[in-house]
């Protein structure tokens, strides 16, 4: 195992946008890159923003890079400027505080051999609310963990040259509560490993009046509350229904013609124009559906909710992103950006 002490320069970033990594045509495991090079990489975190929760805190023990044949290289020891840290064995980001295009820079000037890794790891520090926790709505401060310790992604192909990426954490995908809310787990589920240089960015006002226009919508007690964006891969066929968050492990069998969601985000008033607005910093380009939702309060990140998206009926868009581009689309009562 190679180990690593290196310099990260901690700043937040406004990124140009990602996107999502691929495999060579042989697959995670083959290594005939070898010699063909060395990547000098950096590494960011960034996050999409869950609603009613004030801080998800993390605390990072080591980064490894994995490859078939060869031995792992684990960054574990962090001088992060932005954070106060010099040497530290250890660091912990609120990923509330990096959300859209915005990261934190973790890692920068790392050298590895160029070639194809077959995973990324992110070793988290839990069990204790001093290390990983989640602040609520109301203050109040619960423990965070990861099953194993352990978050792993899939791998990357990194290029012989600078090469810069951003791991996206999906909180509404990735962080589930227990039943009395009291301790939260991360799993892997929606966080992806981007590449900065050749990616896309969405992101939009949305018109207040779409929060409370239809049952049981206008009962709301907070309009503002309950509000998502959903996106999704691809143009909806007619066939297709659009679903809440979910995954194979719900007790609740989503049909089979329901389409999950790539990616979700929470509204935020901007404070300057007092609008609304969302953002989706770091996908792949392609073609997608986007969705909103103003009833998705019960949308639980494990479980096939059978919520209606979208809601109002005319909240679907259908948008084309380019590499490297940011589009931009605003949510309308008519259902044109």
């Amino acid at each position: 195992m190679l180990r690593y002490v290196l310099v990260l320069a901690g700043f937040l970033l406004a990124a140009t946008s990602p996107f999502l990594i691929g495999g060579c045509s042989c697959g995670f495991d083959c290594n005939n890159e070898d010699s063909q090079g060395k990547t000098i990489l950096s590494l960011g975190f960034s996050d999409a923003l869950p609603e009613d929760l004030k801080q998800v805190v993390i605390e990072v023990d080591s980064i490894s890079f994995r490859r078939t044949g060869a031995a792992d290289v684990v960054v574990d020891t962090f001088t992060i400027p932005a954070l106060g840290l010099v040497s530290a064995d250890t660091f912990q980001i609120d990923l509330l505080q990096y959300r859209g295009r915005n990261q934190l820079r973790v890692i920068a000037g790392l050298e590895l051999a160029s070639g194809t890794y077959s995973q990324l790891q992110v070793k988290i520090l839990g069990g204790d609310v001093n290390r990983s926790y989640v602040q609520q709505a109301d203050d109040t401060l619960s423990e965070l963990s990861v099953p194993g310790g352990v978050l792993t992604l899939p791998g990357a192909k990194f290029a012989a040259s600078d090469q810069a990426y951003t791991v996206e954490f999906s909180l509404a995908q990735s962080l589930r509560a227990d039943a009395a809310g009291t301790l939260y787990q991360m799993g892997a589920e929606g966080i992806r490993l981007q590449d900065n240089a050749t990616a896309a960015s969405l992101s939009g006002r949305v018109d207040s009046s779409l929060f409370d226009t239809e049952v049981p919508c206008n009962e709301k007690s907070d309009p503002a509350q309950g509000n998502r964006i959903y996106l999704y891969q691809g143009l909806k066929q007619s066939s297709e229904r659009l679903g809440d968050v979910h995954t194979g492990n719900s007790s609740s069998v989503a049909p089979s013609n329901v389409l999950p969601p790539f990616a979700v985000a929470s509204l935020v008033r901007n404070s300057l124009t007092a609008s609304w607005e969302y953002v989706f910093g770091f996908l792949p380009a392609g073609d997608y559906t986007l969705a909103f939702a103003c009833d998705t309060a019960a949308d639980d990140s494990v479980e096939f909710d059978d919520l209606v998206v979208p809601l109002p009926v005319n909240q679907v868009y259908s948008v084309k992103l380019s590499a490297g581009t940011s589009t931009a689309c605003d949510l309308t009562a008519t259902g044109k950006c």
